[in-house]
């Protein structure tokens, strides 16, 4: 016993001792050392990890982290503008111009410019109307630009840019074209120096879009050479002669990467030129003041109003001329609107809350899709032909009073009122006939403003063949042998009423036309132009009837 007890104590000194070296072992090895449970279960052989590769040596000269500028030089796009996807501030260009000056548009540039080169250097192009009628607009634009370029002179341009962000060159036109300031240049005392001396063009004529495409031509390549942003804005009172070259200057415009802007006047709606004496005369034919109209082509029938009732017949559309708003609004720019102070156009002309005007943009197409829109729609494409008519007189003043005195003198009383009805009536079948066989696509049309100028022309269109239609008719009737009711009545007068019952069923249907297509577009298109045309057709009773006296 006492030699199996000393063998067990040596026993549990052994495993003390084992017990302390490896707690020993443990500390000294630190993190290094894993115990493993002998009876645990074997774990999977871990795979030894990749030795380390060697620290890598700085390079001898980082690259330097590029500034925004240097980025868009690096990844300039030529074929299109860098900030062509970019939404105007100005609504794409489908702006309707509040009561704005010139010097107020001028100002609204000033964010535009900001923008462009805040994004990269930025060279802005002006191109001024040089002709007789812009005088004011071009004086005006002169003063906001002085006091512009001497503000950028005296605290710099915004954002804290340097001057060579922005360059400038000014380009003015009438018959031809003049570089007044030709070498883009970032000296803005140089730049105002030549805002005040472009010479005044008496000609009349405006190459308009001729010289933005030699705009284009002449400081698209130097755009690119210098990896800048190029901003156009036209400075001018009129459509320009050649604004049907709108297509082509698109395309030019696209491959050289611009936004253009423009600051002129309100198209009369629906017109080439307002009813205001011109400032210019010309003697080539053309119109001396060209200034619409706001949509591509013209969709207003040209018919004077039987009375002359409230209101004229030029409406300030709200909108420039096509031609340039098109442009502006291809390229992601604006027409930004401006109303002088002393000029005849706009002047009084009545105008539409923009907010409302805004719902009836002109369809921005080219003349292709236009064309196209046109063939797809009988009614859209009666629009276009009774709108493209010469202008319809009005029967002002027809006679009305007939005294019986004998039948010879009564025949030919009636038969002298007859001619001005039979005057008229070709030139109003030539609108209403067109606009009566595309009545069957008339609910096909989606477009906003083409139901408005639809709906309004065919409505007047039916009031007007209703009244001479039912003039002539009238007049038929009294010379077959009507007689008087009173035995001493010797006079008949021929008065505006709101039937047509006597004049026949036929008649009395486009009577009923008129007035269902006018009432629609004034519940419609409430507090529109087209409204106020519809009610200033309805002023005057679409039919007649006989009173004796």
């Amino acid at each position: 016993m006492p030699r199996r007890m000393n063998t067990l104590n040596n026993a549990a000194l052994g495993w003390i001792s084992a017990t302390l070296m490896g707690v020993v072992l443990l500390a000294g090895c630190g993190e290094n050392v894993k115990f493993r449970n002998p009876l645990a279960k074997k774990e999977p052989v871990k795979q030894a990890a990749p030795a380390a590769k060697p620290a890598a040596q700085p390079k001898a000269a980082a690259k330097p982290v590029q500034t925004k500028e240097a980025q868009a030089r690096n990844t300039m796009i030529r074929t299109t503008s860098l900030r062509g996807g970019g939404a105007s501030r100005f609504g794409s260009g489908k702006t309707v111009g509040a009561n704005s000056s010139v010097e107020e548009n001028v100002e609204r540039l000033r964010t535009e410019i900001a923008s462009s080169i805040d994004f990269s250097p930025t060279m802005i192009v002006w191109i001024v109307d040089s002709t007789l009628s812009a005088s004011e607009l071009r004086g005006s634009w002169a003063g906001a630009a002085k006091k512009l370029y001497t503000d950028f002179q005296t605290n710099g341009l915004p954002g804290g840019k340097s001057a060579e962000a922005l360059s400038t060159a000014i380009v003015s036109f009438g018959e031809k074209t003049e570089f007044v300031l030709e070498q883009p240049t970032t000296d803005f005392g140089e730049v105002i120096g030549k805002l005040g001396s472009i010479q005044t063009d008496n000609s009349g004529k405006e190459a308009t879009f001729a010289t933005i495409g030699q705009v284009f031509d002449k400081y698209g390549p130097i755009k690119q050479q210098q990896a800048r942003e190029l901003m156009v804005v036209v400075v001018t009172d009129e459509a320009g002669d050649d604004w049907q070259q709108v297509d082509a200057v698109v395309e030019k415009a696209n491959s050289t990467g611009v936004r253009v802007y423009a600051i002129g006047v309100p198209a009369p709606m629906g017109r080439m030129m307002a009813g205001v004496a011109p400032q210019e005369s010309r003697t080539d034919g053309m119109p001396a003041m060209l200034q619409g109209p706001e949509t591509r082509y013209s969709q207003r029938v040209d018919m004077k109003f039987n009375s002359g009732g409230f209101g004229g017949d030029d409406v300030d559309s709200g909108y420039g001329p096509f031609g340039l708003n098109f442009l502006a609004y291809q390229t992601r720019g604006s027409f930004l609107v401006s109303r002088l102070r002393s000029s005849p156009w706009p002047g009084s002309a009545i105008r539409f809350d923009d907010e409302v005007m805004r719902k009836y943009p002109p369809q921005f197409l080219t003349d292709a899709q236009y064309q196209a829109k046109l063939s797809e729609n009988k009614a859209l494409a009666a629009l276009h032909q009774a709108a493209s008519q010469g202008q319809v007189e009005a029967m002002t003043y027809p006679a009305s009073q007939f005294v019986v005195e004998d039948e010879a003198r009564l025949k030919n009383a009636l038969d002298g009122a007859q001619r001005i009805a039979a005057r008229l009536e070709p030139m109003i079948n030539a609108i209403y006939e067109p606009l009566a066989e595309g009545e069957k696509d008339r609910d096909k049309i989606t477009d906003k403003r083409w139901q408005a100028s639809y709906d309004l022309a065919l409505g007047r269109a039916a009031a007007v063949k209703a009244r001479v239609d039912g003039y002539n008719q009238m007049l038929a009737i009294l010379k077959g042998g009507r007689k008087f009711e009173d035995p001493s009545h010797d006079t008949w007068n021929l008065e505006p009423a709101d039937t047509l019952e006597e004049a026949g069923s036929r008649l009395e249907k486009t009577r009923l036309q008129a007035k269902e297509y006018l009432e629609r577009v004034i519940k419609d298109h409430p507090d529109t132009p087209w409204a106020y045309f519809a009610e200033k057709e309805l002023e005057t009773p679409i039919g007649w009837k006989w009173v004796e006296y």
